[in-house]
């Protein structure tokens, strides 16, 4: 993990300076004011890391259709509209390349649009800034940007449109889903959040999760059906595709964490019934539900399509510490970290070797390069 570990390092420790100068309340665990210059320079790291690299997982595939596209093609009249061609980002490429921007410029683009939305949203709500952004990187949500862009900035959108969503601004909330679409059509799976405003662990937490278990255990009888509704967003699948093997347990346990921790302190949440946290415990839900139908499919699909609320497991954790007494998070956060650093290792290790993947530009050569 050479290539990983610096950033990391240097992002945990601005992280951390962020969060011990701002002003909150010990008790509580929540700001009141949060540090900004720190966390602006650990998003520009972050931002410049992703953006900098020239070969991750599908990297080279969006540089090579990137690459392909002849300077001069409309951007938006007599472009095809359907999602299954994702139009918003071939649109915003046409643009790229028609303002002559390489591919390492392509790259930083969506770097600084994703990363950032993110961070942004992560700043906003969260109530522990070190532990958060720690989990969001060593949860898998910061380095899944670097495979899949188009997922990704997707889910930046719909981030905006949460945010919209807790401010009961529903017509920006469409629009934004309505853009991320545009860039991946699983965005449309975010229409579902006004129907998670519910206070957890009532009877309808209860119904979703055995209309998601029922939906696994019938996955593959159902196969046909899931084809259909996949090709009517876009996504030319087949069995064969759909049937592969499914999603690592191990993953499955990791999504778990914050639904076993929300049923552990339920009384506690339903006492406090904030309106934010109850749709972000929702929503880490419906993540490790997808993730328990993907044990009967194939991983890459219904994999991805769970990571579109990944980012919710950072933030809704932190915040389900602070329903536990103190004595009780003095030893519960510590054995997080380690069991996160541990998973960390397994998954940009040992299942998966980051720094055999993974290459990069200096800065001063993709400066060099605009000129």
């Amino acid at each position: 993990m050479s290539e990983l570990l610096p950033v990391v390092l240097t992002s945990m420790i601005l992280a951390v300076l962020s969060h011990y100068t701002s002003v909150y309340e010990r008790n509580g665990m929540r700001y009141v004011r949060r540090e900004w210059v720190f966390y602006t320079v650990m998003a520009v790291v972050m931002i410049l890391f992703v953006g900098l690299r020239r070969g991750y997982n599908d990297t080279y595939f969006y540089r090579h259709a990137y690459n392909l596209m002849e300077v001069g093609g409309p951007v938006l009249a007599g472009r095809n509209w359907s999602l299954s061609t994702d139009p918003g980002f071939e649109a915003v490429n046409q643009l790229l390349v028609n303002l002559g921007a390489n591919d390492q410029t392509f790259l930083m683009f969506y770097a600084a649009i994703t990363v950032g939305i993110y961070l942004w949203f992560i700043r906003k709500y969260s109530c522990n800034l070190w532990l958060t952004v720690f989990l969001f990187i060593a949860g898998g949500a910061f380095t899944f940007p670097l495979a899949a862009i188009k997922q990704c900035v997707a889910t930046a959108f719909c981030l905006v449109a949460v945010d919209r969503a807790l401010k009961k601004k529903w017509i920006p909330f469409v629009l934004w889903v309505a853009l991320g679409s545009l860039f991946h059509a699983y965005a449309l799976i975010y229409l579902i959040t006004p129907l998670l405003l519910f206070t957890p662990w009532t009877k309808l937490t209860y119904w979703m999760l055995a209309a998601f278990a029922a939906a696994g255990v019938l996955l593959q009888p159902m196969m046909g059906t899931i084809i259909n509704i996949t090709t009517m967003l876009g996504e030319g699948y087949s069995v064969e595709e759909f049937s592969g093997e499914g999603v690592n347990p191990f993953r499955l346990a990791v999504v778990a964490v914050p639904v076993v921790l929300s049923f552990m302190t339920r009384k506690v949440i339903a006492q406090k019934n904030d309106r934010t946290m109850n749709l972000m415990v929702n929503l880490v839900t419906v993540n490790a539900a997808i993730m328990f139908v993907a044990l009967f499919g194939t991983a890459n699909y219904f994999g991805r399509l769970a990571n579109y609320f990944l980012i919710f497991q950072c933030i809704t954790i932190p915040w389900l510490f602070s329903n536990f007494d103190r004595a009780t998070r003095r030893w519960l956060i510590p054995a997080a970290v380690v069991c996160y650093v541990a998973y960390f290792y397994y998954a940009n290790v040992i299942n998966q070797h980051f720094d055999s993947g993974f290459s990069s530009v200096t800065l001063r050569e993709w400066l060099s390069s605009l000129v």
